[in-house]
Formats: C-alpha cells, sequence, structure tokens
C-alpha cells in the first residue's frame, strides 16, 4: 500500500553540518523557530506547523488535531555531516473525506432516487482540493525546517 501512495506523498532531503547530537540541540535551545517537534527516537522526530490553514491549527489554541506535520529521519554520513530525510504521511482527513463522500453516493444509489451528477465531479475536485491545499503548506513546513537547520 505504501507502494502505491507514494507518487502522493511529499518527500525531500539535505545535509546537517553537524552531528545528530549537535541537530538536537539546534533545535531544543533556538526558540525563534516556527515550527514545534516532537522526538520519536534519537534519530527520527516529527515536526509541525505552527499554523495551519487547512487544518485550522494555531499555536496557543487547543485542538484535537496536528496539524500539518511532517516525519525526518536523521543519518549520520561521515564525522560531521547528518543527512536528513523529510516526509509526509497521507492525511487522516483525505480518508474521512473519501469515506464520507462514497457513502453520500451508496445510499442515493440504494434510495434509488434522482443522484445528482454533479456529487460525482464532488468526489475528485474535493480530494485533489484537499491534498493541495495541504501540500502548499507541507512544502512551506519543510522549507522552514531546511532553513532553519542549515542556516548558521
Amino acid at each position: 500500500m505504501n507502494e502505491l501512495l507514494k507518487p502522493f506523498l511529499l518527500n525531500d532531503e539535505f545535509i546537517f553540518n553537524g552531528t545528530i547530537d549537535q541537530l538536537n540541540e539546534k533545535i531544543r535551545f533556538q526558540n525563534n523557530k516556527k515550527f514545534r517537534t516532537d522526538w520519536i527516537q534519537y534519530n527520527e522526530f516529527k515536526f509541525f506547523s505552527k499554523w495551519s490553514f487547512g487544518t485550522l491549527v494555531i499555536t496557543g489554541i487547543p485542538n484535537a488535531f496536528d496539524g500539518i506535520k511532517g516525519y525526518a529521519n536523521l543519518q549520520q554520513i561521515g564525522e560531521n555531516k547528518t543527512k536528513v530525510e523529510l516526509r509526509t504521511k497521507v492525511r487522516i482527513e483525505l480518508y474521512i473525506f473519501l469515506v464520507f463522500i462514497i457513502f453520500i453516493c451508496v445510499i442515493g444509489f440504494i434510495a434509488d432516487s434522482d443522484f445528482p451528477s454533479w456529487i460525482l465531479i464532488l468526489i475528485p475536485s474535493g480530494l485533489l482540493w484537499f491534498w493541495f491545499v495541504y501540500r502548499v503548506q507541507e512544502r512551506i513546513l519543510f522549507n522552514q525546517l531546511k532553513n532553519y537547520l542549515v542556516s548558521k
């Protein structure tokens, strides 16, 4: 399933000039960043945008959702360099939207009523719209993390 979804996910990578420990310190001790992090393992963390238009997340306001996020895997290459691989996962909202639209279509066919054809157009256009809005914000988040870690 992951191979099928791979073209729809965002992936990026860059080289950090320093060790994994130095990268960890930079993230923890410099607080002027536009994102927050949550370490999963020594060499893996999640990073979240402090604001999100698509998921209505704003720092300081309680919310049940994580908002726009990405995952980073760190791999030491050489003595003083770390390869940072960034990726996203399929958003749960897209699955929920797809299930909701399919449910509406099934109910419409079962009811055997005049089923509006515009609903069939809503499925792909709605999914593409949500995917596009999330993708733009994920790209911004990736660039914020990359710029923060690459800057001196």
